[in-house]
C-alpha cells in the first residue's frame, strides 16, 4: 500500500473515532460514507432479489453452468466503467491491490454479461445499481457476485457497519462486509445469511432505519449509471 492510501486510512479511522466519541456525524467525508453504506445495503437487497428471481425461473443461479467442480468459482465484479479502471490490467489507474483476480483464480464474467443474462431470463431491462463511491481509498468500491458448486454468494462493503453478528472483515483487517448467500453457501461462509434472514435481522433493520443524510445526491448518482454497462460496454 502506498503512503497516500495509508494516510487516507489513518485519517478515516481518526474521524470515525471522533464521531464515536461525540455521538454525531459532522465531517462531510463521514456523511458521504454513511450515505454510501446505506446505498450499498439497498443495492445488496436489490441485486440479490434479481439473482433469486433468476433462480426461481431457471432452477439455478446466474453462471452456475460455468462452474467446473467444487474448486471452481465464477466471479462478477459489479462495477461501473469508472470503477472498473482500478482492477482492469492495462488501465492507467490499475492497482493490483484492488484486483482480487490478478492470478486468475476465478472464472470472470463482466457486469455487462451479468446484466444481459439477468435481463434475458427476467424478460426486460433492469436498473443497474453501483456503489456511489467512485474512487477506492483502501476498500473496494464495487460489489462481488460468486457462483459456486454450493450456490451463490454476494457481498458489499459497509464501512460504518463495523463488525457485528451479520458483518465481518475482509482479510485486510479493515473492511467490514455484509454477505448474502444461498443456503449451502450461507452455512459455509462465516456470518453470511440467506436473503430473508438478513433482511429481517434486527441489526440489518437498525442499519436501514438510519436513513440518508443527502438522499437527493445518492439518487442522482444512481440515476447517472442505471445503464452503465450498455453505455460503456466492457
Amino acid at each position: 500500500m502506498n503512503f497516500g492510501r495509508q494516510s487516507l486510512r489513518i485519517l478515516f479511522l481518526s474521524l470515525l473515532a471522533l464521531v464515536t466519541a461525540c455521538g454525531t456525524i459532522e465531517h462531510p467525508a463521514l456523511q458521504f460514507q454513511r450515505d454510501a453504506d446505506q446505498a450499498r445495503l439497498e443495492h445488496l437487497e436489490y441485486w440479490t432479489g434479481l439473482i433469486e428471481a433468476y433462480e426461481a425461473e431457471t432452477g439455478y443461479y446466474p453462471f452456475f453452468n460455468e462452474v467446473d467442480g467444487e474448486e471452481s468459482w465464477v466471479q462478477v465484479r459489479i462495477a461501473s466503467a469508472r470503477q472498473a479502471q482500478y482492477f482492469t490490467p492495462g488501465s492507467p489507474k490499475y492497482s493490483v491491490e484492488f484486483d482480487n483476480n490478478s492470478t486468475g483464480r476465478f472464472t470472470e464474467f463482466s457486469v455487462g454479461e451479468f446484466v444481459a443474462e439477468l435481463e434475458r431470463v427476467l424478460g426486460g431491462p433492469i436498473d443497474e445499481k453501483y456503489d456511489i463511491q467512485y474512487v477506492p481509498t483502501s476498500s473496494p468500491t464495487w460489489y462481488f457476485y460468486f457462483a459456486t458448486s454450493k450456490g451463490y454468494l454476494m457481498w458489499v462493503t459497509c464501512i460504518t457497519c463495523d463488525v457485528t453478528m451479520i458483518s465481518t472483515l475482509l482479510l485486510d483487517g479493515y473492511t467490514p462486509t455484509v454477505n448474502i448467500g444461498s443456503p449451502e453457501m450461507a452455512e459455509w461462509i462465516p456470518k453470511a445469511l440467506v436473503r430473508d434472514e438478513l433482511l429481517s435481522h434486527p441489526t440489518f433493520l437498525e442499519w436501514k432505519s438510519r436513513g440518508f443524510i443527502k438522499e437527493g445526491f445518492v439518487r442522482e448518482r444512481e440515476r447517472l449509471h442505471f445503464r452503465d454497462s450498455k453505455e460503456n460496454p466492457r
